[in-house]
Parts: structure tokens; C-alpha cells; sequence
């Protein structure tokens, strides 16, 4: 156990916890939507640190370190989408108001049956969203206490409630801006320590490093770490796949529910627009230092592999042993998350045959320990770490919490309930989510086939985001013939289409669909998934009567630029 990691976790989960106390719910409107008081400032830093998960700052630089190339279509997918997110989508749903987005499907699609099918779109995406920032908090628990990432994902979940069931929307919102400056802050602090990187800054003198990864890919693998389209990714390859996985994860982004929900959170349209692009600036401040961390971590990682394959034909004890020579290796195999496994059982070790795998997501938690940066600040990015994947989870367990009090239970169980007695489902609503998301990310760390890293994980959830919630999104502010029959098709033809293809291709039950001779990933799918959908709630809703002229007004009406 790392005594100081440990010290430093325990004091920021504690510091977490006060801020979210100091600022609880005490209605159900502070709960929902923080009484609709914040600041597009403070807006854009929480919805950048619910945005910036365990997938943004634990695993797409490691991504990048392991796919080169091919992960950029994490960096640029997910920042582009914010465009798309300011232009299609989020000053229309602030004109809207309300609460919730299944609130906007009810009244947009005029039916309690669009909201029911909203809601159980928006538990797909969210759980799978929120299994990846657990698996986040699983990673970072393993390094400080020196225990198998996969045990601790089942502790995970008890950290999101410490304080996630104090005070909702409000609490959130001020822990997410504490959470993103210490996580922005812990990022940035190793490459600022690495001084030579200083010449002028790091993110034009980190050349050097992507040089040195070059060479060693080259003789490792035959192909340049910058070569691109080489690699498998997600299950695809190829430039097709590598568009359409970019495309799938800007357009979930449009059908996230707890990023939607922060736009409900600001005082006026104007101010939801405003919240955006703060949002972009201060998402850019870590997306643009990435690749700096991949191409560090990179040379470092590859190096060992390099070694390693040296090593070829030596008894398997002697190379572990020349393994955990080095401290930093050792560490993260102590964590599980570097693994040498003699697959045949025969005691020498077989380069390609036997198994070395370093896990993708230790790039940016291990920088500290691969450059000797010393205990402290490999301690104060792991708080980074858990910052950034609790400020997800946190946001995450809001909407599927708000879904199943607001959309289910108020709506449709009891609409008489007291504030009092909403907000107590609430809490217990907040406890079963939380041991089931655990549960899944436990099975899913556990699975060896399926191979899980958090950047790819939280990615299938824009892919079902992408098939389901985005194309009624869409319709729903911009097409006024859109009706609840085309909508509730729609998302059903998307969920049929996506989910099964996904967790098909994962598990290996199923080969990747091949289009001009490239394989279409569990990613990319998210593409296919939206064309369906936008196909048949198009069709279907031209094939049904026109919603009421109340809902058309309703969709001119949210077009109208106003000032409050």
C-alpha cells in the first residue's frame, strides 16, 4: 500500500464530500437543476470536469500511446462534437426549460410512452458510461493499495455516494468545478516537472519523444507509431473505420443525458451557448496536453516491450525478475495491470506466444513513476485521476437517478408524492444504480476476452447515444412533422441495431461487418445505428398523423432567440 497515494485520496474524497454538503438540496428544483442559478464560468468548468471522465484523463492518452494515429479519433472526435453539441442542441434545449430530458420527449413527442422509451435509452447509455469512469476509480484505487484493478471496481461505486446523494444537481455542480481545477492542475504538473520539455513549452518540444517512439515501433512491429491505419482498434480497421468512429462519437455526444442536463442548469439561452464554449476552452486545456502524454509514456512502454523480446527463450521467472528491477513496472504489476502469463504452461518465456501486455490505461497515472518524478506527485495525479472519473460517475448516477424518481416515479407511480418523499426515492435510487453499475464493471474488468479500457468503454456509450437518444434529439427541435410513433421506432430500430452488434463483436460471438474490405468497429457502429434510426423515424413518421399543432409551436417557439 502507498501510504502517501492513500493519504492524499482519503483527504480529497473528504474535501469532496464538505463541498457537497456545504452546497445540498433543498428543493427539488436545486436538486434537478441547481435552481438554474449557475454562472456559464462555473458551468463550463463543471460540465468540462463531468465531461473530461476517467476516458479523457486516465485512458485516451494511453490510447494514443498504444494506437498511435488510429486514437486520434478520440482527441478529435470528442472535442468537435462540441460544436455540434453549441449548434444543434444545446441553446434549443435551454429555450425548452424543464427539467430532464425524457421531460423534453413527453411534451415534444406528446406521449408518457416516448418518455418510458427515453428513459430506457438513457439508462443503455448512462450505465455503460458509468462502468467506464468505475473502472477509472477501480485503475487508480489498484495503484494507491496495491491491490488487482479488478477487486476494486466493486469499491468504486462506494466513493460516487459518498457525496453524490447529499445534495444533487447543486452539490454536483460545485464539486465538479473543485474537481476540475484539481484535475486540470494534476495533469498538467508532471510535463511541467519533465523541465526539458520546456523549449518553449511542452506541446511543441514532446517532438523528440514521438521520434524515439517512431523507431521503436518501427523495429517492433515493421509500421511507425505515426503510420496510420495500420492497426486494429474497437474490432475495425482501416480509414473508413477510423471516420466513422470519429463521426459515431460526435454525434453521441449530442444524446448524452448528463451532459444535456447541465444546460438546464443555466439562467438563460444565451448563457447555455456561453456554457459551451467555456466548456470547449477548458476541455482543450487537457485535450491538447494528451498527446504529450503519449508520446512520454509511449517511449517508456515500448522500450520494455523492446526488452522484453530480448528476453525471448529465457525461463519466465527470470524475466519477471528482470521485470520488476524496474520500480515503476513493478508497481503496475502489483496493480495487475502489467501481466506476464505463461500461457502453455512450459516455464520459458515465448515472445508472441506467451503473453506480456501492458493495459492501456496506465499512460497517464504511471508518468510520474516512469520519469522518477517521486511519490508525491505520482500521488496527486492518481487525485486527479479519481476527480475526473467521480465528476462523470456523479453526473451519470444524477440522470439515471432523475430518470427513475422524476420520469418513473413522479410521473407515472405516484404523481401526488411529496418533495420530501421524491427526494428519499432519489437517494435509494442512487444506491441500487450504484451496485449494479459496480457489478457490471466488475464482469466487464474480470472478462478477458473483451479486453476493456476505460476510453473504449465510454465510447460504446456515445455509439448507443449515437443509435438512439441523438436522432430524436435532432428531429425533435428541428423537424416539426417528427411524431411519437416515428420517435419510439426510431430508438428501438437504433437499440436493435447497435447493442447487439457491440456486445457481439466484444465477446467474439460475432465477425465485424466488413464494407470495401475494412472492418466496421464496435465504435464505428454508432454511425450505422443513427442512419437507422433516422431512417425509420422519418419513415414512420410520415406514415402517422402529424403531432398537434401545439408540439409544431412548441418546436417554432424554442427557435425564437430571448432574452431572460
Amino acid at each position: 500500500m502507498d501510504v502517501i497515494a492513500v493519504s492524499f485520496l482519503i483527504a480529497t474524497i473528504i474535501a469532496y464530500m464538505l463541498i457537497a454538503y456545504r452546497a445540498r438540496a433543498t428543493s427539488t428544483e436545486e436538486f434537478y437543476v441547481a435552481g438554474r442559478k449557475v454562472s456559464p464560468i462555473r458551468n463550463g468548468m463543471a460540465t468540462a470536469a463531468d465531461w473530461m471522465s476517467g476516458a479523457s484523463f486516465i485512458s485516451m492518452a494511453g490510447a494514443v500511446a498504444a494506437l498511435g494515429y488510429d486514437a486520434s479519433v478520440f482527441l478529435i472526435g470528442w472535442s468537435l462534437s462540441y460544436v455540434l453539441l453549441a449548434m444543434l442542441v444545446a441553446p434549443f434545449l435551454r429555450s425548452y426549460g424543464k427539467y430532464t430530458i425524457p421531460d423534453f420527449f413527453e411534451d415534444r413527442y406528446y406521449s408518457k410512452k416516448a418518455r418510458l422509451f427515453a428513459v430506457i435509452m438513457l439508462y443503455v447509455v448512462s450505465l455503460t458510461y458509468l462502468t467506464g469512469q468505475l473502472l477509472g476509480v477501480g485503475i487508480v484505487l489498484s495503484r494507491a493499495f496495491g491491490v488487482d484493478a479488478t477487486i476494486m471496481t466493486l469499491i468504486a461505486p462506494l466513493l460516487v455516494l459518498l457525496y453524490s446523494s447529499l445534495g444533487g444537481m447543486k452539490s454536483i455542480t460545485w464539486t465538479q468545478v473543485a474537481q476540475y481545477i484539481v484535475l486540470i492542475s494534476a495533469y498538467w504538473l508532471p510535463i511541467v516537472l519533465i523541465s526539458h520539455l520546456w523549449n518553449p513549452i511542452p506541446h511543441i518540444a514532446y517532438g523528440q519523444h514521438v521520434e524515439k517512439v517512431d523507431n521503436i515501433v518501427m523495429e517492433l512491429k515493421g509500421h511507425a507509431w505515426t503510420e496510420p491505419f495500420w492497426r486494429t482498434y474497437a474490432s475495425g480497421t482501416g480509414q473508413l473505420n477510423w471516420l466513422l468512429s470519429t463521426l459515431a462519437l460526435m454525434l453521441g455526444t449530442m444524446g448524452l443525458p448528463h451532459v444535456l442536463m447541465r444546460f438546464y442548469t443555466v439562467p438563460s439561452v444565451r448563457d447555455a451557448r456561453k456554457s459551451v464554449a467555456w466548456s470547449l476552452f477548458f476541455i482543450s486545456l487537457l485535450y491538447l496536453t494528451a498527446p504529450v502524454y503519449a508520446a512520454l509514456a509511449g517511449e517508456k512502454e515500448y522500450q520494455l516491450y523492446a526488452m522484453v523480446k530480448q528476453l525471448d527463450g529465457q525461463p519466465i521467472d527470470v524475466v519477471k525478475q528482470e521485470l520488476m528491477k524496474e520500480p515503476w513496472v513493478k508497481k503496475w504489476m502489483e496493480a495487475g495491470l502489467i501481466k506476464l502469463v505463461d500461457k502453455n504452461g512450459d516455464g520459458i518465456f515465448q515472445y508472441g506466444k506467451d503473453v506480456f501486455s501492458i493495459h492501456k490505461d496506465i499512460a497517464v497515472l504511471g508518468l510520474p513513476d516512469m520519469y522518477g518524478l517521486g511519490a508525491v506527485i505520482a500521488s496527486i495525479i492518481l487525485v486527479g485521476g479519481i476527480s475526473a472519473a467521480l465528476s462523470t460517475a456523479d453526473g451519470l448516477i444524477l440522470a439515471m437517478t432523475t430518470a427513475a424518481t422524476r420520469d418513473i416515479y413522479k410521473s407515472i407511480i405516484n404523481p401526488r408524492a411529496t418533495e420530501k418523499k421524491e427526494l428519499m426515492v432519489a437517494r435509494i435510487s442512487m444506491v441500487g444504480i450504484a451496485f449494479i453499475s459496480g457489478t457490471l464493471a466488475y464482469l466487464m474488468a474480470s472478462n478477458p476476452v473483451i479486453k476493456a479500457y476505460i476510453a473504449k468503454t465510454v465510447a460504446w456509450a456515445f455509439a448507443f447515444a449515437a443509435s438512439t437518444l441523438t436522432p430524436a434529439m435532432i428531429l425533435g427541435l428541428h423537424w416539426k412533422r417528427a411524431t411519437k410513433e416515428g420517435a419510439i421506432a426510431g430508438m428501438l430500430a437504433g437499440l436493435a441495431v447497435a447493442v447487439p452488434y457491440v456486445v457481439g463483436v466484444s465477446l467474439g460471438y460475432m465477425e465485424p461487418v466488413s464494407i470495401a474490405g475494412q472492418k466496421i468497429g464496435t465504435i464505428a457502429w454508432g454511425v450505422i445505428g443513427f442512419i437507422v434510426n433516422i431512417v425509420v423515424n422519418v419513415v414512420v413518421s410520415l406514415m402517422t398523423s402529424e403531432p398537434p399543432k401545439k408540439v409544431q409551436e412548441l418546436v417554432e417557439q424554442i427557435k425564437v432567440p430571448v432574452r431572460k
